[in-house]
């Protein structure tokens, strides 16, 4: 009678045990960065007020049919002033770590259309990537060809500052900069006393829908979280310190108990 009791409760511990085991797996969206989707694309609506970001190559939901936007600043300006920054459309779910070893390939395709005049406030085409609110890599493209589409390679190694990006707050952002003298319509340059026309200049930004082959993203050596290394022993009930129990030890704890069961069941027996 002793055997088949030890026999049911060791069936009842073995099954519970597996059905605590806890579930590891985890369904990451495709908008969401990972070691196998790490290419970050780039969209916006046709004026460039609206550009936007994400990991998901389908994800051109409300992005401009032509494949690009187009800042044109015409009237009474006198120059072309381009100040943008495209945001992430979503928040990470979990932080996001790189390779400290590994670089950052940062593409743009673009069009800018300026007089080749030059003016003390004239500052060349810069892109800024940032962190959140913090610039963590600034480049200048001072040899820019006017009215051509160029595409703008730039590789950047990761550095100290780059290796985690904290969820809901380190997302990264892209900004674009330039302010050149503008056009006027008779393509005499916006100073002088020849000026007298209106004058203006235009930017345009590819987004990663287009169909003129320009490339719009970013591609970041994204890895695996790091594992944290557990250096407390556990204590004498099987309990880690602010980790919870040990797996497998409560089942090792019933088993040694049945065991110590079953042996002087079988003393007792023999005594008797």
């Amino acid at each position: 009678m002793i055997r088949r009791i030890v026999a049911v409760l060791l069936v009842m511990l073995l099954g519970s045990s597996t059905a605590a085991a806890p579930v590891s797996a985890q369904i990451v969206g495709p908008e969401q960065p990972s070691p196998s989707n790490n290419m970050l694309y780039f969209w916006g609506n046709d004026d460039i007020s609206d550009c936007w970001q994400n990991f998901d190559a389908e994800g051109s939901a409300g992005a401009a049919d032509d494949g690009y936007g187009e800042e044109v600043d015409g009237s009474d300006s006198q120059r072309l002033e381009v100040d943008i920054t495209c945001q992430m459309k979503y928040t990470f779910d979990e932080d996001v770590f790189l390779n400290p070893a590994g670089k950052i390939l940062i593409e743009f395709g673009l069009r800018v259309d300026h007089a080749e005049a030059e003016d003390d406030a004239d500052e060349d085409f810069n892109i800024t990537l940032m962190k959140g609110n913090v610039e963590v890599a600034r480049k200048a493209f001072p040899d820019l060809v006017t009215d051509e589409d160029e595409q703008i390679t730039w590789e950047l190694d990761v550095d100290s500052n780059m290796t985690r990006w904290n969820r809901s707050g380190d997302e990264p952002r892209i900004r674009f900069e330039i302010s050149k003298v503008g056009w006027d319509s008779s393509g005499t340059p916006c100073s002088g006393p020849l000026q007298v026309l209106k004058c203006g200049g235009s930017f345009r930004l590819y987004y990663a829908n287009n169909q003129d082959g320009m490339r719009s993203q970013i591609r970041f050596p994204i890895v695996d979280a790091p594992e944290i290394a557990e250096d407390e022993e556990p204590e004498e009930d099987g309990m880690l310190p602010g980790v919870g129990a040990l797996p497998g030890f409560g089942l090792l704890s019933g088993l040694g108990a049945l065991a110590l069961a079953s042996s002087w069941s079988r003393s007792r027996s023999r005594d008797d």
